[in-house]
């Protein structure tokens, strides 16, 4: 059980902004929902806007690591996870009935094909969705595409659900929301015009509204009458936009949350997930501390939970004490082609060590090796400060089936090989073991072979040891 605590934020040059918006909301860890009143809390939240403001957190497509986006099943795992909010996607059949899908078609999600207007929820019924984010080469699974009741049902008394690429139907899911008695669930979401959205909250009290704002609509903040939006999405790629100028953030604050996307470049500027797991000050903290997010949507939930209740992200994913060696994929050995690495092909990005041959990428945020081929390989030298057997594994990232494979020689020039499993995207990394060993305290040297008869075509993030017997 991850042990918590709390940390003290210091003051920033924008401390004006900080004073009035109140970006100091991190440590205060959430009731878990499922404890009695537990969604009563999560409501009540919702509407604390103004200082100490508890950070909120949503999973984006449900918790798509676990099981296929905008599945029950990914729906259940995001509120394990630590979520009080679900984003899904809500669209309508050919028959007008709402399902969950974020595409317009069903090809990439599921083992059909055609848009979700084109087919009846009979026909989307039959299909079946496929492992994580999906792809070509995604493994089908046996979750079934739920309809929007169903999902509604499934969250009702646990948790909030942003409703995205929904308000084209606004009014069809406010009318499910209203039958399954979720409406204080749903946070509807758009960028209509300002009398639109306020004509439609001002229809019933319980409906939750958030409106996105972006460098063309930042001007809307403070022209709603009557009511206000619960929230405001606030997506800019860089800190002069106006939706973030720290007038426009304030005024925000007075009223509603401070919604904040963290899954790729371009939502926040590049203040990822990735970067986040990096340095917290180049992600999370730089959201909350700078912007004041007070809710951020995340495709790390348990990362992101871990770190709102006091976690040092430095350590996340490792076991206490000198119990795990981590070894990022650019950290491979000095002494240039030949000698440290062997390198096939022309270097195609040099994010760091730009003067070798090692393609090192940045994937939203985390700095890993991409563009590995068949007869490549990357010499690690390590140490382990305990002996005993340990369990390697690599952070790894492909769409790919099959994506890989690697052969662990520990200086033998032969060793167990490996295989690399699909991740449904390269911007997936997923831990996947690779082996045991037993290895002695002391300096230890590893090179990663990539089979030249094997296709290869997956990213590396890093290797990671962890002590699982002595």
């Amino acid at each position: 059980m991850i042990q918590k605590f709390c940390r003290t934020l210091t003051a920033t040059g924008l401390a004006s902004l900080v004073a009035v918006v109140t970006l100091a909301a991190l440590p205060q860890a959430p009731a878990a929902a499922s404890a009695p009143d537990g969604f009563g809390r999560i409501h009540q939240r919702l509407l604390k806007h103004g200082p100490g403001a508890p950070l909120m957190i949503a999973a984006h497509r449900g918790q798509w690591r676990a099981a296929p986006e905008n599945s029950l099943a990914a729906i259940e795992a995001a509120v394990k996870d630590g979520s009080e909010i679900v984003e899904i996607d809500v669209r309508p059949t050919k028959d007008g009935h709402l399902v969950l899908m974020h595409d317009e078609s069903v090809d990439r999600t599921t083992n059909g094909t055609g848009r979700v207007a084109d087919l009846t929820l009979e026909q989307i019924r039959a299909l079946r969705l496929k492992q994580g984010l999906g792809g070509a080469q995604a493994a089908v699974t046996e979750h079934t595409v739920p309809t929007f009741e169903e999902a509604m049902l499934a969250v009702k008394g646990r948790a909030l659900v942003n409703l995205d690429k929904g308000w084209p139907v606004h009014e069809e899911m406010y009318e499910v929301l209203k039958r399954t008695g979720t409406v204080g669930h749903g946070l509807f979401k758009g960028a209509p015009t300002v009398e639109e959205a306020a004509a439609f909250m001002a229809k019933d009290d319980e409906i939750l509204y958030m409106h996105i704002i972006d460098d063309a609509t930042a001007g809307v903040v403070g022209t709603f009458p009557g009511r206000q939006p619960v929230a405001y999405e606030v997506v800019f790629d860089k800190a002069e936009d106006p939706q973030v100028a720290p007038e426009t953030l304030r005024k925000i604050a007075r009223h509603s949350r401070i919604w904040i996307n963290s899954m790729w470049y371009g939502l926040a500027i590049k203040h990822t997930d990735e970067a986040s797991l990096r340095d917290e000050d180049l992600g999370w903290r730089a959201l909350a501390r700078t912007y004041g997010a007070n809710m951020i949507q995340t495709d790390n939930v348990e990362a992101l939970d871990y770190w709102r209740d006091g976690g040092d992200l430095s350590r996340y994913g490792r076991q206490p004490g000198h119990r795990t060696v981590r070894v990022e994929g650019e950290d491979y050995a000095p002494g240039g082609e030949g000698v440290g690495y062997h390198d096939l092909d022309p270097n195609r990005c040099t994010v760091a060590r730009p003067e070798e041959g090692v393609d090192i990428c940045d994937i939203e945020g985390a700095i890993a090796v991409n563009w590995i081929r068949g007869g490549e390989w990357l010499k690690y030298r390590f140490e382990v400060k305990r002996a005993g057997l340990y369990q390697v594994s690599a952070r790894v990232s492909s769409p790919y089936s099959p994506a890989g494979s690697v052969v662990l020689d520990w200086g033998s020039g032969t060793g167990t090989t490996a295989q690399i499993a699909n991740t449904t995207s390269h911007d997936a990394l997923t831990v996947q073991p690779l082996e045991r060993r037993r290895l002695t305290k002391g300096t230890h040297e590893l090179v990663l072979r990539m089979p030249q008869d094997a296709y290869q075509n997956f990213n590396l993030d890093y290797l990671q040891l962890d002590l699982i017997a002595r």
